[in-house]
Formats: C-alpha cells, sequence, structure tokens
C-alpha cells in the first residue's frame, strides 16, 4: 500500500511540474531566433509569450476558433481569490490561435499575471461550443523575465 501511495505521488509532482512553463528559442528561418516561454493544459491548449519589439505579448494556441474576433474571459487565481478579466482578441488566419490585445509590460493585468497560481481561460464564441483552459502559472515571473531578456 504505501508503494502505491508513493507511487501516485510521485505521479502527480510529475505531472504537475510538467505543466510549468517551459522556455525555449525559436528559429523560424527568416527572422533571429527568439525566446518563448509556454505552459501547457491537458486539452491541448498552450499559452505563450514572447517579446514582439519590446512588447511582452500572450496568446492562446491549440484549439480550433471559430470567431473572428472572440471574448475571453481570464480567471488568474491570486492568493486564494479570483481575478476576473474580459478581452475582446483575434484570431489567427489558421483559426489556431487566439491573441491577447495586451502588452504585459504595460498591462493593468500585470500584477495577477505574475502573482497567479493558476489560469483559467474561457473562450466564449458565437458557433462553437464554449472551451475552457486550466493552466498551472508557477514561476510566471520568471518566464516573463527569461522573455523581456532578448
Amino acid at each position: 500500500m504505501k508503494k502505491l501511495i508513493v507511487t501516485v505521488g510521485l505521479m502527480l509532482v510529475g505531472f504537475n511540474s510538467s505543466a510549468q512553463w517551459a522556455y525555449q528559442v525559436v528559429d523560424n528561418g527568416f527572422d533571429e531566433k527568439y525566446r518563448i516561454a509556454y505552459t501547457e493544459t491537458n486539452n491541448n491548449g498552450f499559452l505563450k509569450m514572447e517579446n514582439v519589439d519590446g512588447d511582452i505579448l500572450f496568446y492562446l494556441r491549440g484549439g480550433y476558433f471559430c470567431d473572428d474576433t472572440p471574448n475571453v474571459d481570464l480567471v488568474f487565481m491570486v492568493n486564494g481569490e479570483s481575478k476576473k478579466y474580459s478581452f475582446n482578441c483575434i484570431k489567427s488566419n489558421d483559426n489556431t490561435c487566439i491573441f491577447f490585445l495586451l502588452d504585459l509590460t504595460t498591462s493593468y493585468v500585470f500584477e495577477d499575471f505574475k502573482a497567479c497560481t493558476s489560469l483559467k481561460v474561457r473562450v466564449n464564441e458565437s458557433y462553437c461550443d464554449d472551451e475552457i483552459y486550466n493552466f498551472n502559472m508557477s514561476k510566471s515571473t520568471s518566464a516573463y523575465n527569461y522573455i523581456l531578456n532578448k
């Protein structure tokens, strides 16, 4: 029984650690190499951050999004309290990415972004079912600092 508890505990630790921010240097073949940070969820969603000419942008990738300008609700969990925000976003031409139209360096959600332990994202669309994504946001400040330093 003790072995089973230890095994389950190790599996849970492994699952949680894999869902934290990951770092990568990307070479798209056209631009200079650049850094991204991302955290993923179990339903194929990726929350990504990158530095675009000094602006720190973050966006959701991995689903299929129907509306041209979907409404997105964000719920940051900060010190046990839910902090809710809503945005009108734009989607990519291939319908697989939603861009939150804000720069984290100047955004009013920045302090909640850095301090939150988890984030729920609900994509509200007229023509498709609502999608809800849950992200582990541990070490968001470290991910932000990684992106900030090109």
